[in-house]
């Protein structure tokens, strides 16, 4: 299943992946983890990719899914663009054979309460070490130095 929605200037899609009862686990996770995740990663116009591990429902005994796949784009046509690439199509049938309808869904998103944005802690002071007074020789060779500057420039 695929969400869609619009994020200031940006393209979200949401995606519910569940494992077909069928395939093995170790199957599963090869196929989402590595080869539709690592091309997922390269696709055109992808700002941010966050595959979320379902760990467990609701008092419910059942996980009703076992990823949820948030992809956000630049733009919906750079979205349509990713899915007409060959690695991408050929990712998604892969995903098909192991996972039950991973489709797109279209909807809206509305933020109803924004997260809050933490307190920066307060910085602890460094104490400062004394730095040893400079020797009366290094300014002779500095004054030497910059006198074989002036005469190299002439």
């Amino acid at each position: 299943m695929w969400v869609r929605t619009e994020i200031c200037c940006m393209f979200k899609v949401l995606q519910l992946i569940k494992k077909k009862p069928e395939v093995s686990i170790e199957d599963f996770e090869k196929q989402v983890l590595e080869t539709y995740a690592k091309t997922l990663k390269k696709a055109r116009g992808l700002r941010s990719f966050i595959l979320n591990a379902v760990k467990r429902g609701h008092e419910v005994e059942e996980k009703p899914l076992d990823y949820v796949a948030e992809l956000v784009f630049t733009n919906e046509k750079a979205f349509t663009q990713a899915l007409e690439n060959p690695d991408v199509k050929t990712a998604i049938e892969e995903l098909k054979r192991v996972a039950e309808q991973p489709d797109f869904i279209y909807s809206e998103e509305s933020v109803l309460k924004k997260p809050r944005v933490a307190a920066a802690k307060p910085k602890a002071k460094k104490k400062m070490k004394k730095k040893p007074a400079r020797k009366a020789a290094k300014k002779p060779k500095r004054k030497a130095k910059k006198a074989k500057k002036k005469a190299r420039k002439k």
